[in-house]
C-alpha cells in the first residue's frame, strides 16, 4: 500500500480531523484496536499514529478476515485467532471497516463491507445491511477496477433482495430492471467473490436513489460509521473494565 506521500497515495479527506481527534482522546482505545489489527500492544499509538503503518495493519487484517471468513462460508471452522474471535465475522468487520473508514484506506472498505451487508441482510437487520451496501457502493470508483465493479454489483443486487423484503416493491424491480440491462445477475450478492460476466457492463455509480437512502439526515454514511465504530470500542472497553472490576471485588 502507498504511504502517505507516495503519489498513489490516498488524498487526505475531511475525516482526517476526525481521526486526530478521535486519537487525541484520553479514553481512545488504542490497546483493543491494537489487537484488533494485529499490532503490538506496546507500539499501539506509535503504529496507530503512523497513517502508513495503521493502513498497512487494516489491509492485514482485511486479508486475514477475508480468508476466515471463506473458510467459515464454505462450511470450515476458521484456524486463525480473528476467525474464532467471539464478534468473527459480522462485529469484526463492522470493526474493519470502521478502521478503514477512519484511517481513509478506502479501497479496503467494499469486501469487507459488502459481506457484513449480507451478514446484516440474512440476520433480517435490512437497515444495517442497506448502510453497509451504501458504503460499499461509495467506496468503488466507477471503471477504475474489474473487481471493485463486481463487489459494487454485488450490492446492488442485494439491495434488491432488501428492497424485496423490506422496502418499496417499485424500487425493487426498477433496480432489477437497470441490473439485467446491464447484464447482471439478480442473484450476484451470493457468491463470495463475485465476478462479471462477459457480456456485462461497467459499474455506473448506482442507482442508490432508488432505494434506501443512506441516512434519514443525508450527511455521509462515512461519518456515521466512524463515529458508530469508535462508540462501539468504548462501550467495549467500558464492559470489559467494568467486568474486571467485577472479578476483582470477588
Amino acid at each position: 500500500m502507498p504511504s502517505p506521500q507516495d503519489p498513489g497515495a490516498q488524498n487526505p479527506s475531511a475525516l482526517s480531523p476526525a481521526r486526530d481527534a478521535a486519537l487525541d482522546r484520553q479514553d481512545f482505545p488504542y490497546l483493543r484496536v491494537a489487537r484488533r489489527l494485529g499490532i503490538d500492544p506496546a507500539d499501539a499509538e506509535l503504529v496507530l499514529r503512523d497513517d502508513g503503518a495503521a493502513r498497512a495493519a487494516i489491509a492485514r487484517s482485511v486479508q486475514e478476515y477475508l480468508a476466515a471468513d471463506d473458510e467459515l462460508r464454505a462450511g470450515r471452522a476458521p484456524t486463525t485467532a480473528m476467525g474464532r474471535d467471539p464478534d468473527f465475522p459480522t462485529g469484526v468487520g463492522m470493526a474493519l471497516v470502521g478502521a478503514a473508514v477512519l484511517w481513509e484506506a478506502r479501497d479496503l472498505v467494499p469486501r469487507v463491507a459488502l459481506r457484513v451487508a449480507k451478514d446484516h441482510y440474512e440476520d433480517g437487520a435490512d437497515e444495517l445491511a442497506g448502510s453497509y451496501i451504501a458504503l460499499v457502493q461509495e467506496s468503488v470508483d466507477p471503471g477504475e477496477d474489474s473487481r471493485d465493479d463486481a463487489v459494487a454489483w454485488a450490492a446492488q443486487s442485494l439491495l434488491v433482495a432488501v428492497l424485496q423484503r423490506s422496502g418499496p416493491p417499485a424500487q425493487a424491480d426498477e433496480i432489477a430492471r437497470d441490473l439485467a440491462a446491464h447484464a447482471i445477475p439478480i442473484d450476484l450478492w451470493r457468491d463470495d467473490d463475485p465476478s462479471l460476466p462477459d457480456d456485462s457492463m461497467a459499474w455506473h455509480g448506482g442507482a442508490f436513489v432508488g432505494g434506501i437512502p443512506p441516512r434519514r439526515d443525508e450527511r455521509s454514511l462515512s461519518y456515521e460509521d466512524v463515529h458508530d465504530y469508535l462508540d462501539m470500542l468504548l462501550a467495549e472497553t467500558r464492559r470489559q473494565h467494568e467486568a474486571e472490576a467485577e472479578g476483582d471485588d470477588r
